[in-house]
């Protein structure tokens, strides 16, 4: 009991500071985020024509930039990115936009993460037993190898369908047990439900169709460079979903861990390797992470890199453990 009392304590002192958005530095990172992306839609294709396949190393620092691409997002939902709330959603939405995901079901959902950390639909690294285990572990390896990106580009396919379909799509994808799970699939039906947001997410999925359909008409023969260069985008993107939360037990503190990163690459992940400490202070810049006094608990355990890869270990998903489902 003291030691919570601490923690609350040690959180609200860090709450009251008031840490500086570093908008340069993000606006910066935006530019080159969006000048590599629009080099791989618009540009690769006449590299690729003078150099053939060999032009292909080009999509590797492009590559590398996800992490950013994704923390940039991540500051947006925050309102992290840039001081003013207008210019934080622009950018955020059109950074959305051009990775190919919703920037509404992204920012919703993570915020339902934060409240209910490893509810129902937020575990996929322990088997809970609804379906066979072989088909619970070809799932999980096609979640970690590019799936939770797939689902991501296909998610505004819920807003273009009619609303009651959308709702008992999403009643039957959102478990319904306990009452966290009640709350969360609850919560989504009011978000598939939400006329703003239905066109807002319409709106935006028309423009990425007509960015990318526009991009493969240019790659033309050189198309599944294109799919390829996404494919591999998405490959980290679903690797990295995860890490901070798995193989977790419910009674961790706030059900994430920390992990070691040398200095040198902390920029290029945004400090994500400090998702614990995220999640005791959700309302603190990235740059301003490493400088926290977060508890003994909180302390990094292991290599980030290291943690990532264990996922596609083979004991994984694991049995549910007792008393995850709080």
């Amino acid at each position: 009991m003291m030691s919570d009392a601490c923690e609350r304590t040690r959180a609200r002192s860090h709450l009251m500071v008031r840490y500086p958005v570093a908008a340069g530095l993000n606006l910066f990172l935006v530019c080159v985020v969006l000048g590599g992306t629009f080099f791989q839609l618009f540009g690769m294709p006449f590299v690729l024509g003078y150099f053939g396949t060999g032009a292909a190393w080009f999509l590797l620092p492009i590559t590398l930039l996800q992490p950013v691409h994704w923390g940039l997002i991540h500051e947006s939902i925050h309102a992290q990115l840039v001081p003013d709330r207008r210019h934080n959603e622009f950018c955020g939405r059109l950074l959305a936009v051009t990775l190919g995901i919703p920037f509404d079901a992204t920012r919703f959902g993570h915020m339902v993460h934060h409240r209910y950390s490893r509810h129902g639909r937020d575990r996929p690294d322990v088997y809970d037993g609804r379906v066979p285990y072989t088909i619970s572990w070809l799932a999980y390896r096609a979640r970690l190898f590019g799936g939770v990106y797939l689902g991501l580009i296909f998610v505004p396919v819920i807003a273009c369908i009619p609303l009651s379909l959308g709702v008992r799509i999403m009643k039957t994808i959102i478990p319904n047990e306990g009452r966290a799970d009640t709350d969360v699939q609850r919560l989504f039906v009011l978000l598939v439900s939400n006329v703003p947001k239905r066109k807002s997410t319409r709106r935006d999925f028309l423009m990425t169709l007509l960015l990318y359909g526009s991009s493969t008409w240019v790659y033309g023969t050189w198309w599944p460079m294109l799919l390829a260069g996404m494919y591999v985008r998405g490959l980290w993107h679903s690797l990295a979903d995860n890490v901070a939360h798995h193989g977790v037990a419910a009674d961790e503190q706030d059900r994430a861990r920390n992990y070691a990163l040398p200095r040198i690459l902390r920029p290029f992940v945004m400090n994500h390797h400090l998702h614990l400490t995220h999640h005791l202070y959700p309302g603190v810049p990235w740059t301003a992470l490493a400088r926290l006094d977060v508890p003994e608990s909180a302390l990094p355990k292991g290599n980030y890199f290291r943690a990532a890869f264990r996922q596609i270990h083979r004991t994984y998903p694991r049995p549910i453990a007792a008393g995850i489902r709080q």
